[in-house]
Parts: C-alpha cells; sequence; structure tokens
C-alpha cells in the first residue's frame, strides 16, 4: 500500500512570466495524426465499422447531457478558501487498499474523469465525422473547466486526495495522478484544432493554462518523486506532453525534468517481466495494467516526435524494448490463458477488456504482430473501445495501406 507523502506546495500565480505563445498545433502527441487520416479514408472497412458506429451513438449520447459540472460545483470549500482550487479525496483513505471512500465522489475527481471522457470521445467523432456539433460540445467543456472566469479550474493541484483520516491533511503528493486526465483532454485539442468552434485565442489560453500547471509541478516534484510506483511513470507522461502543448519542447530531453526511460524501466520492471511494487498491491492486475499503460503512452509520445529524441532509440532498436518487453509478454501470457500466474493473482474482477489500452498501442510503438494479435483475441472476445480501436491504425496497415 503507498502511503500518502504530505507537502507544504508551493504556489504558481498569474503573474509568473508566460512566453508569447502561437495558435499553431503539434499535437496529438500519443495519437498520429497520418495514421488517423488513413482510418478516416477508410470508415467503412470491417474493422472500423461497428466501432464507429458505437463512437458516433457515444458522442450524440454525449450532446443531450447538460449534467456535466466543474471544479466550482462541489458542496465543500477547499482548504485554500478557493472554490476554483481542484480537491479530490484519497480514493482508499480509512480503508484497506482497493477499496474506496465514499466520500470521493462528493469532489472534484470523478466530475474530471467524466468531463475528460466525454472531451475525448466527441472530438474523436468530430475528427472522423467532421460534425460541428460534436466540437462545439467539446470545446464548451474544455472551457468551462479551464478557461470560464466562472468556473475554471486554477492551475494546481494542491488539495488532491486530501486525506479525511489525518487530522490537518490538505492533499498529498500523490495526488498528481489525478491529472492523468488532462493528457487526453490535450490530445482531444488537436483533433478539434479545425474546428470553428475551438478559436486561436482559446488554444493560446490553453497553452498558458499548461505553462502554469507545468510550472506548478517543477515547483513542487522533482523528476525522481515516486520513482519506483506507476506515479512516477504517469509523471513522465505528464511533464512530456505538458511541455510538448505549451512550447518548452526542449524540457522533454531533460535530465532534470524526465529521467531516462531506461532508468525508470530499471528501477521498476525486473529481468523477467514482474513489477514488484505493483504486485505488492491488493488490485495486482490493476497497478500492472496501470504502469504499462503509462509506459506505452510514453512510448509512443516519443515514437511520435520529430526532434531528436534521447530515449525513443533506446526501446526502438532493442528487442528487449528497453525492458519493457518481459513485462508485456507476461500480461500478454495471461490473456491467452498460458500458465497459472493469472489465477495467482489477487485481482480476480479485473476487466481484460481493458488490456486493449496496453497492446492496441504497444502493437504500433513496437511495431509488433505479437502484440497486434494479442489485442485481436480481445476484440474476438467481445472487448469493444471505440476511443481505443479507431485512435490507433491496425499494425498490418502500418506498412500496407488498403486501397482506395
Amino acid at each position: 500500500m503507498i502511503l500518502p507523502v504530505l507537502l507544504l506546495f508551493l504556489q504558481c500565480s498569474e503573474s509568473d512570466s508566460l512566453p508569447d505563445f502561437t495558435a499553431s498545433n503539434t499535437g496529438p502527441y500519443i495519437m498520429n495524426v497520418e495514421h488517423l487520416e488513413m482510418i478516416r479514408d477508410h470508415l467503412d472497412a470491417p474493422e472500423f465499422q461497428n466501432e464507429y458506429q458505437k463512437l458516433l451513438s457515444g458522442a450524440d449520447e454525449l450532446l443531450l447531457d447538460d449534467s456535466f459540472e466543474f471544479v466550482t460545483d462541489k458542496s465543500e470549500l477547499p482548504p485554500s478558501g478557493d472554490w476554483h482550487d481542484y480537491m479530490s479525496i484519497a480514493r482508499y483513505s480509512g480503508s484497506s487498499d482497493g477499496v474506496t471512500n465514499p466520500m470521493i465522489y462528493d469532489y472534484d475527481r470523478p466530475r474530471l474523469a467524466r468531463i475528460s471522457a466525454a472531451i475525448y470521445t466527441l472530438s474523436l467523432a468530430y475528427f472522423y465525422s467532421e460534425n460541428e456539433d460534436y466540437a462545439k460540445k467539446a470545446s464548451e467543456l474544455i472551457y468551462g473547466w479551464f478557461l470560464d472566469d466562472s468556473t475554471r479550474m486554477n492551475p494546481n493541484m494542491n488539495h488532491a486526495q486530501v486525506n479525511p483520516t489525518i487530522e490537518g491533511n490538505q492533499g498529498s503528493l500523490q495526488g498528481i495522478i489525478d491529472a492523468n486526465d488532462f493528457i487526453f483532454v490535450i490530445e482531444a485539442v488537436s483533433l478539434l484544432y479545425d474546428s470553428n468552434h475551438w478559436p486561436s485565442n482559446h488554444h493560446i489560453k490553453l497553452k498558458e493554462w499548461f505553462h502554469r500547471f507545468s510550472t506548478w509541478i517543477i515547483k513542487n516534484y522533482n523528476a525522481d518523486a515516486f520513482e519506483t510506483t506507476n506515479i512516477s511513470s504517469w509523471m513522465d507522461v505528464q511533464r512530456a506532453i505538458y511541455f510538448l502543448f505549451s512550447e518548452q519542447e526542449e524540457r522533454v530531453n531533460s535530465n532534470f525534468h524526465i529521467p531516462p526511460v531506461s532508468d525508470r524501466i530499471d528501477i521498476q520492471i525486473q529481468p523477467n517481466g514482474k513489477q514488484p511494487n505493483e504486485l505488492s498491491r491488493t488490485r495486482q492486475r490493476h497497478y500492472e495494467y496501470f504502469n504499462l499503460r503509462a509506459y506505452t503512452n510514453l512510448s509512443l509520445i516519443r515514437k511520435n516526435r520529430t526532434a531528436t529524441d534521447r530515449d525513443w532509440p533506446n526501446p526502438l532498436n532493442n528487442d528487449n524494448y528497453g525492458g519493457l518487453k518481459p513485462a508485456l509478454d507476461l500480461v500478454m501470457t495471461d490473456i491467452k490463458n498460458e500458465g497459472d500466474r493469472r489465477q495467482l493473482l489477487d485481482d480476480q474482477q479485473f476487466d481484460d477488456c481493458r488490456y486493449l489500452e496496453i497492446f492496441i498501442p504497444a502493437a504500433i510503438a513496437f511495431e509488433s504482430s505479437e502484440y497486434a494479435e494479442t489485442a485481436k483475441i480481445l476484440i474476438n472476445n467481445g472487448c469493444s473501445h471505440p476511443d481505443i480501436t479507431l485512435a490507433f491504425l491496425p499494425l498490418d496497415w502500418l506498412h500496407n495501406q488498403p486501397d482506395q
């Protein structure tokens, strides 16, 4: 179980200096826009037909949903006294690891998760359909969470994962994991870029917001924070995408800000593929999956960069994927029901369909037919996830584009 780490957070003021941002779009960063365009040109292909209709159906439901809430809608004032400050409750506070404290639903974590998922779905639906209604709804949600003076979130997470069982606790370092949802908001913004509903001044203002948020992270976290756990892996994904979006690309290859991925892997993943710190948790399969999902996202961010990248040659030119392959292969054998490891793990309620979030992107990241076949096993078993299956090109299309 991870114990809460407490911190007196340093503030990031609105007066902190900002660069003069351009209105340029340099994303998406995890997805590949050329691959997305190829999918868009072949939406009638058997691989995509059903998933595309599910994507549009989900987006249509979101258009009718007016129940989204923002950080200013919570009923309890954060310790700062500012309604615009994000506040969440530590999920497992007051219980054993793996049992959710129901207080979380009274604060901002569920609001952020719900609104970010909606933004992503609507934006992907807009990119493929060019239906401006989807872009309008997604843009309104982004504006409301980040930019509207009456409902916007301040660019900090000083009061994330408050532990109410500890007197005086106002937030913890591990609360940064709540910000993972921002990764997918930034991906979505790049898909909205051509819509008239996402004006250039909003794009610039959002860059300013994430520049301030990344400055807050730099002030409050060093690059080695939580280095043995999935929190550090996700922090690397967050830092990389914030730096790229907010025109701080030079920081992506800086050891001061993001350690080399090989260093992180060496600490977290054993040569046999086991992740001891994740497997020590009650929800073993969840945390093992969660860490690998971070690494696949980080691998794609690195692969998709056009600039010289310090890290990417390591996983790309190494048959071991820089140490990730043994861990991915362990999970792959579970999916194929080979061996008895699956029965030995505690988290028997884990939904196997979530593994699509690993193996579809991993197939592209490492150009691995093994992982593509693993994803097909899940799909043939009934797994469906349009936000993933329509976000990454099937591997067999990568070098063999279908006839127009």
